[in-house]
């Protein structure tokens, strides 16, 4: 009896029950802040996010760049030398103040210092032979081979081949590409007439490695002209005169183009460190939430990031059919860099350049990256596509000595010796690196830029799209990056312009 005596009402209890309930809900709700709300949100703080928002805030409008990583950059990462002075560039290094306009404009506007490529001597090149030789300066640009005339004229064609296809292409409308030569770089080289020689698959290969880091069975012809052409052609692509890719570098490292940037908006618009996990899309504005639980709410939405990684975000409403049919394809390339630093440049010392190719890896390319005022003697070694892929699975201690390994195989015995007396190493496996998996660029297969390629910058509501791949000209470059960001901002410019009227 004194038990149910001790029991309150029910009334009694209800209202105690309510009454916590509330109390618990008033302290969730002072616990959650409401969102942060800006013009305009850039995912991605790489060049092209920054430099949308840059572009962005000069025009007036209030921005916030979203950056997964630590640090930004995107694809470029200038490092100091441990063991002396200088910079590391484990990323994106070369620019051109010819071809390049745009990068060439921020190195100018913040007063960095360039140094141009190192041209002298000899290139090493071994083919699919497995042979190394010397090649002279002059001459082709392009995978020289000193081998048997057929061997020579081999290649001769299939750059000729692939120079003159690339020329021909339109890259900024893809659907008149002729739908029966849309098939992968493998079948498109396999009917030229020399094209099932072990030359010619083995040169394919290592265009196709070096340029995008994809074997040619695994991306189409279309795909790779068009990429081609967008860089002004295989010529400007492999050379480092004044015409080419590689003709400058950044004293201050890549990455400072980037910090420049970023110092020059407004304080506290980049944050580092803030993974976007879904954007919602509803009443003319869209709410882009972070993994860390940071809630902001936008007029507009900016995406500048590599395309294979638009699915770690959850679209509400989902991306349209064709969009996620690009973004399901892309592959981002396969890619690892180490720089190799000594205490002598000991290949300039042999009337070497620095340049050491290769069909058969783990050295597919490579370039001097040395300065000579801060005594700083550096070779850059590119690791691409499938023998990056075995590459990546060694351990530490394996990944460095069969760069070692091999390199001393293409220098021959007399300079071994000087290739396995490495001062520093550092590298970076771009594959394996969260928020982007590859580098430099994502490619495609057969028929999807013919067909989809129109939706690769289309925007999707108050949703636009930069990044990179996106470019029209220079994909995979700095150059292109940052012309993709200044399209993305100046589509979001005239979208709100057209709004407010």
């Amino acid at each position: 009896m004194d038990f149910f005596i001790k029991i309150p009402s029910l009334a009694a209890a209800l209202q105690a029950i309510a009454t916590l309930f509330l109390i618990a809900n008033a302290d969730a709700v002072a616990c959650e802040k409401p969102p942060i709300e800006v013009d305009v949100v850039v995912v991605g703080g790489g060049f092209s996010g920054l430099k949308s928002a840059y572009d962005l805030q000069q025009s007036g409008l209030s921005t916030v760049v979203l950056e997964a990583k630590a640090a930004i950059g995107g694809r470029s990462r200038s490092i100091h030398r441990q063991s002396g002075e200088g910079i590391i560039e484990l990323g994106a290094t070369w620019i051109n103040n010819h071809t390049q306009p745009r990068v060439s404009a921020l190195v100018d506007k913040f007063g960095l210092d360039t140094a141009v490529q190192y041209t002298t001597g000899e290139s090493v090149f071994q083919g699919p032979d497995g042979e190394a030789r010397r090649i002279p300066p002059g001459g082709l640009n392009f995978y020289r081979q000193a081998g048997n005339q057929e061997d020579a004229a081999i290649e001769i064609g299939l750059l000729t081949n692939v120079s003159e296809a690339a020329a021909a292409v339109n890259i900024t409308y893809w659907k008149d590409f002729p739908e029966e030569q849309d098939v992968t770089v493998t079948e498109w080289v396999s009917r030229l007439e020399y094209g099932n020689s072990s030359h010619a698959r083995g040169l394919t290969g290592h265009l196709t490695r070096a340029l995008v880091g994809r074997e040619p069975h695994e991306i189409g012809i279309h795909y790779l002209l068009d990429y081609i052409e967008s860089g002004l052609g295989l010529e400007s692509l492999n050379s480092e005169d004044e015409g080419g890719a590689q003709y400058l570098k950044i004293k201050q490292g890549t990455t400072s183009i980037a910090t420049h940037l970023a110092k020059a908006m407004s304080p506290d618009s980049v944050l580092v460190n803030t993974p976007v996990k879904a954007i919602k899309q509803s009443n003319g504005s869209s709410i882009v939430t972070a993994q860390t639980g940071q809630v902001f709410k936008a007029k507009k939405v900016i995406i500048a990031i590599p395309t294979n990684t638009y699915r770690d975000i959850k679209f509400s409403p989902p991306l349209p059919k064709k969009k996620d049919i690009l973004v399901s394809n892309t592959k981002p390339g396969i890619y690892g860099k180490m720089i190799l630093s000594y205490s002598e440049p000991w290949w300039r010392d042999a009337g070497l350049v620095g340049k050491f190719t290769s069909v058969s890896g783990p050295v597919c390319f490579s370039w001097d990256t040395s300065d000579l005022a801060l005594s700083q003697y550096s070779l850059a070694v590119f690791i691409a596509g499938d023998i990056a892929t075995r590459w990546h699975a060694l351990s530490d201690a394996e990944r460095k000595s069969s760069i070692i390994t091999h390199l001393e195989s293409l220098v021959g015995e007399d300079l071994a010796g000087k290739a396995r007396d490495v001062l520093e190493i550092n590298y970076a496996e771009w594959t394996k690196e969260e928020f982007l998996w590859g580098a430099p660029t994502s490619a495609m297969g057969p028929g999807m830029l013919r067909k989809y390629g129109d939706a690769l910058r289309e925007p999707y509501g108050n949703l636009y799209f930069g990044g990179g791949e996106t470019a029209y000209e220079w994909k995979g470059y700095l150059e292109g990056a940052i012309r993709a960001g200044e399209r993305a901002a100046a589509e979001v410019i005239a979208a709100l312009g057209k709004e407010d009227k």
